[in-house]
């Protein structure tokens, strides 16, 4: 039997570029409730909530802004199942070396994080900029552990499902590396705050990596909770008065202590720090490779027996009665693998491959544009608004 494998081809484009358009719509949506929800807490709006209006905000802002909404809304328009859109979002089991690993590799970025937003903090405040406050003091085990539920646990599922899930997905049609840029921006420009922007958008390209090349949300996750969690943990060892509570501050001391050699540590640290989280992260994209390549293996063996199974099954089949292998006796359908791709090429959206078949994906690609560019001018409007507000502090 014959097909049109160009109209499968196209047909794989369109859909591509329909999901594209999708998350991008999604992500629009989510970034305008969150400059929405912004300015009301900029306004005093949620006072009437009391002492926990902050806490609770925050969990409806990761759970139900970053991670319900999203779920739900491309759930709904790509009518997946909701096992499909979760292996779309890269939930995906991993090896226990890649847990331990991302852990590793989850420390080393937070002192890279620590070096590359103490830069970047210098930088604007040499502008002029006034840094914001310290925040909430942690000082009871109690509100250490919500801190550490608020701030590592919640953002790390909820915001690496937006942007490693959803998003570096949903506009993989782009390529690799662009889907990877763009995602790793967005994550920057959603912190709204133009302290964290340049470390978050950093740390969001390494993420973007490490999704594509462990094909699996679950390293990014272990990795963001980690970065997170020892940022509280650190703060809560200076309220106690722990040791290494104030490591940063001693660190510092031997920096400004002696300049050459301040200098010569702080570069040999940064060094380090890098072919650390490089080696750590070739080593989790290596192991995550082979872990989908052993599992893949039994899949296709399982595979192997099970249709050597049901072809044993259909031939005491037709032995055994005059009627169609294709029919439905006992409520069990045959269906011929090329007649099913033949069905696909006819009717794939009555496709005709003759008439000017690039129009519909035109239309598709300049509303996802629109979508696109919205979502960057109206996060990095809020960003620039708190540098600017940060001049007058």
């Amino acid at each position: 039997m014959q097909f049109d494998e160009s109209k499968i081809i196209y047909g794989v484009r369109v859909v591509s570029k329909r999901i594209s358009f999708f998350s991008n719509l999604i992500y629009f949506v989510v970034v305008a409730l969150f400059v929405v929800l912004r300015i009301m807490s900029n306004f005093n709006l949620f006072d009437f909530m009391g002492g926990g209006a902050g806490f609770i905000i925050g969990l409806l802002t990761q759970a139900g802004l970053l991670l319900a909404l999203p779920f739900l809304m491309f759930q709904y328009l790509t009518k997946f199942s909701v096992k499909e859109t979760f292996n779309f979002f890269g939930y995906k089991k991993v090896s226990y070396k890649t847990v331990l690993v991302s852990i590793a590799l989850g420390a080393v970025v937070f002192f890279l994080n620590v070096y590359v937003s103490s830069f970047f903090n210098s930088l604007i405040e040499f502008f002029g900029y006034h840094p914001s406050s310290s925040g909430e003091q942690i000082t009871s085990w109690g509100t250490f552990f919500l801190s550490v539920f608020s701030t590592a646990i919640l953002p790390a599922i909820c915001e690496e499902s937006l942007h490693r899930g959803l998003y570096i997905k949903g506009v993989s049609d782009r390529g690799i590396l662009r889907s990877i840029l763009l995602s790793g921006l967005l994550f920057g420009l959603l912190h709204m705050n133009i302290e964290q922007f340049f470390y978050a958008t950093l740390i969001g390209f390494l993420l973007g990596y490490l999704s594509w090349g462990c094909n699996s949300i679950y390293p990014c996750m272990i990795v963001h909770f980690m970065n997170n969690f020892l940022s509280v943990l650190f703060a809560f060892a200076r309220s106690q008065s722990w040791a290494f509570g104030n490591f940063f501050s001693n660190l510092a001391q031997i920096f400004t202590s002696n300049h050459f050699f301040g200098i010569l540590f702080f570069v040999l640290l940064l060094i380090l720090l890098v072919v650390i989280a490089k080696e750590l992260t070739n080593f989790l994209v290596k192991d995550a490779f082979n872990y989908n390549i052993a599992r893949k293996q039994k899949q296709l063996a399982n595979m192997a027996i099970r249709d050597n199974y049901f072809k044993q099954i259909e031939e005491l089949k037709k032995d055994q009665t005059s009627k169609p292998l294709y029919s439905t006796e006992n409520n069990t359908i045959y269906i011929d693998f090329r007649e099913f791709m033949e069905y696909v090429a006819n009717n794939m959206e009555q496709i005709d491959h003759n008439q000017q078949p690039t129009k519909p994906i035109k239309n598709i690609e300049l509303k996802t544009k629109i979508l696109l560019w919205g979502s960057i001018i109206l996060s990095a409007t809020i960003t620039i608004l708190s540098f600017i507000w940060g001049l007058f502090r």
